[in-house]
């Protein structure tokens, strides 16, 4: 008798010990949700606030603004359609 309820006290505070971290893991998964919801709230603010396009010169005025910058440069107005292409 006194072994059974030994083994039912060991057993009692196991499950004692579960209860708590069962209680723990519950406010941390609380916690979690709740970071994910801001998440995902400023990914939305985000996704509104930011440009979805960007507004690019045209190709020949960038040459032209590269070539009075540098001289020298070798680029052609193909390369800057090229750039402007990768981009976009």
């Amino acid at each position: 008798m006194k072994a059974a309820n030994k083994q039912l006290t060991e057993w009692d505070a196991e499950l004692n010990q579960l209860h708590e971290r069962n209680g723990d893991l519950g406010l941390k998964v609380q916690m979690l949700e709740q970071e994910l919801k801001e998440a995902q709230r400023d990914r939305e603010t985000n996704k509104k606030s930011a440009p979805t396009v960007a507004e690019f010169p045209e190709p020949a005025d960038l040459l032209n603004q590269l070539k009075a910058r540098r001289k020298k440069s070798r680029a052609d107005l193909a390369d800057v359609e090229v750039l402007l292409g990768l981009l976009s």
